[in-house]
């Protein structure tokens, strides 16, 4: 460790040697980007890039002196979080005018620097006045990044600064939450400490991964679902149905069925709804099916079941609730796993006037806002959550 701390040391001071004599040899600009050639690099936005990325000192002197801007965008980052990862990339690009908090459209410098970078890289942007609580373009902050990764000086050094630890991103991510999936005790700790809470809601973080929402489900679990007609009380038993079983508690434990409309109505038939309002979730959803399983339960009224597409293992997210015994249900395969045992007067009231109209590949193309803008009398889900 000690011999790295001098190759760090000994890196700087080469890098502001090498300034130095450029300035003191007065290189113009145009022998600058001459040398830039020489060493390989083209003078642009991206051979800046390219250069902050490869801790290239003598090679960001040549750049500088020639006359780039320490603010350009390249590859869509700054040049600041090109640097996220080196403290003498940082520290030149800042003495050279960079504004510590520009973005290029996705991520922040502090962030960058947080998920990726030292102790001394945070420390260093922070003392040059970056944003503590400033978010990239999903809405994940500094203390968010540093968390995930389970860097705690990093955690401790956000936190000393004003970090908010109950932020949560677009995604429905908070610092805790990205620590706990990560399996940080620690870091949680550190967070749960500094006044962190485990905030409900949908994590749609976790939701564009549907490969890892596979836990198994309890043997029996409840679950509440909040609609804009009324609460619904649905009670499963996995031996009904293991497969489809875990995919809806994992499902509702995750916040999936929130907000979503009950989009396709046939009257005294059936109701259906989860297909997620966000296109980005719903499309990663499309093609995570289950395995076909024995029909244990009829197609009785109040039973659930999930949809499929007339073939083998085509089972995603798709439910529907049958409004009546539908015993022809039974002959087609399709499998209840779950039974409303109170509140079915909110689904027997559900808005049907649209019927089958509303169409199922605009809903995962568009999301929620395609519906909303031509069935606005839909009638939704407000939200579904496991009963304790």
């Amino acid at each position: 460790m000690r011999d790295y701390g001098r190759c760090r040391l000994l890196g700087h001071i080469l890098l502001w040697v090498s300034i130095a004599l450029l300035a003191a040899c007065e290189k113009s600009p145009k022998q600058a980007r001459r040398d830039l050639v020489d060493l390989g690099y083209r003078y642009s936005r991206d051979g800046f890039a390219e250069c902050i990325q490869k801790e290239d000192g003598h090679a960001l002197a040549l750049f500088l002196l020639a006359g780039m801007d320490p603010n350009s965008i390249g590859g869509g980052y700054s040049a600041l979080e090109h640097a996220a990862p080196s403290v003498e990339m940082l520290r030149t690009l800042l003495q050279a005018g960079a504004d510590v908090n520009r973005s290029g459209g996705v991520t922040t410098p502090l962030v960058e620097a947080a998920g990726r970078g030292s102790v001394a890289a945070v420390d260093l942007l922070l003392q040059n006045g970056a944003d503590v609580n400033g978010t990239d373009a999903t809405g994940n902050t500094p203390l968010m990044a540093a968390s995930k990764r389970g860097a705690g000086e990093i955690v401790a050094l956000l936190l000393k600064r004003g970090a908010d630890v109950n932020l949560r991103s677009k995604l429905g991510s908070t610092a805790l939450a990205l620590a706990q999936a990560a399996e940080d005790t620690a870091v949680a700790e550190q967070l749960q400490q500094a006044g962190a809470e485990r905030l409900g809601g949908p994590n749609l973080t976790a939701l564009m991964d549907p490969a890892q929402l596979a836990a198994k489900a309890p043997d029996h679990y409840e679950v509440s679902v909040k609609t804009n007609n009324g609460v619904l009380r649905i009670e499963v038993q996995r031996t009904w149905a293991p497969h489809a079983a875990d995919r809806f508690y994992n499902l509702v434990q995750n916040g999936f069925f929130d907000e979503q409309r009950f989009f396709r109505v046939v009257p005294k038939r059936l109701v259906q709804f989860g297909l997620h309002g966000r296109p980005e979730i719903a499309a990663r959803w499309y093609e995570a099916t289950l395995p076909d399983e024995g029909i244990q339960l009829r197609n009785k009224r109040g039973t659930l079941a999930f949809a499929s597409g007339g073939s083998a293992n085509s089972r995603t997210t798709q439910i529907f609730v049958n409004l009546s015994d539908n015993a022809d249900f039974d002959h087609m395969g399709f499998v209840p796993f779950a039974q409303i045992s109170s509140g079915m007067q909110a689904l027997d009231n559900v808005h049907a006037g649209y019927g089958e109209v509303p169409e199922q590949t605009r809903i995962v193309r568009e999301g929620n806002a395609y519906l909303q803008r031509n069935f606005p009398a839909l009638d939704y889900i407000v939200e579904a959550r496991l009963v304790d």
